[in-house]
């Protein structure tokens, strides 16, 4: 059984994951993001010696959270809310997330979900996915803006859930991009929405982009932003979004939901959290639950 933290100390590893993300940036008329497991304890006595052991993951799977016990860690911070809906009873023999939520209280391991914030923040998700699409060849932007603003900062450009990527000159070749998303996710195939062998040298020039799902953000898109829109770029979209985009005339490329996701972990997170004094190590088992065979 790992040991508890003081309040103290998970009140560090909160405070260090909303400094970067702050929970007034999520979406909170649908998202459960905050500390939904508190396992922590008032005696600071008793565990004055016990430093915060973070595992971070997209998701909180059984596996990742017998993972956490094996690490010992004492926090779990989990992209997508482990609590999601809420729960009206604890069935451990019917819902295995119950299994693993009295596993994790019974091993005083608290959960902290940043979620949309992530997806909002300055440096976030988002953000991190237009950098590997355009390999870091900053020149080549001409100007990003966020797509659907947050209520909390309603007039910042660069804060929202989504990003609407503008690139100078002739803007990226479709074969590029491609080569970029697939560097970048660490995946070896993608979905997209065109005859790629005719299509391959077809140039870019503004890409709308969400790390998950992008069905609600697109859709706060304005009619001429969705007009100048060569190419939409997210985990998943639904089938007859995908159709009615193609017959549009626009590019879309999808790569399975949390691929858009779990690389940020390491690529970004793990460093801005071990910044603050955290030891974080990221999920060996965490995985999207689909494969391509």
């Amino acid at each position: 059984m790992c040991r508890a933290l003081s309040r103290s100390q998970l009140q560090k590893v909160v405070s260090a994951i909303t400094k970067w993300y702050p929970t007034e940036l999520a979406d909170s008329a649908w998202d459960n993001v905050g500390l939904l497991i508190d396992c922590s304890i008032t005696s600071e006595q008793s565990t004055s010696t016990i430093v915060p052991k973070v595992l971070l993951t997209v998701d909180l799977t059984q596996d990742v959270a017998q993972e956490a016990v094996d690490k010992e860690c004492n926090v779990i911070i989990a992209y997508h809310p482990f609590i999601f809906p809420s729960f009206k009873n604890i069935a451990p023999t019917k819902n295995p997330q119950h299994r693993s939520l009295l596993k994790l209280i019974q091993n005083n391991i608290s959960v902290y979900s940043p979620h949309t914030a992530v997806d909002a923040a300055r440096g976030g998700v988002n953000d991190w996915l237009v950098d590997g699409l355009i390999q870091f060849k900053y020149e080549l932007i001409a100007k990003t803006v966020a797509i659907e603003r947050t209520n909390a900062y309603p007039s910042e450009e660069d804060i929202g859930y989504g990003r609407l990527l503008s690139l100078t000159g002739d803007g990226i070749k479709l074969s590029d991009i491609v080569s970029s998303i697939k560097q970048n996710l660490h995946i070896p195939h993608l979905q997209i929405s065109s005859d790629y062998q005719t299509n391959k040298d077809k140039m870019i020039k503004t890409v709308a982009l969400c790390a998950g799902s992008g069905s609600g953000v697109f859709k706060a898109l304005s009619q001429d932003q969705q007009d100048e829109v060569d190419l939409y770029y997210t985990g998943e979209l639904s089938h007859h979004e995908v159709l009615r985009l193609k017959e549009l005339g626009k590019t879309v490329i999808t790569c399975n939901h949390s691929n858009t996701e779990r690389g940020y972990l390491a690529a970004v997170m793990q460093k801005k959290l071990s910044d603050q004094g955290l030891s974080v190590s990221v999920s060996s088992y965490d995985h999207d639950p689909l494969y391509v065979v």
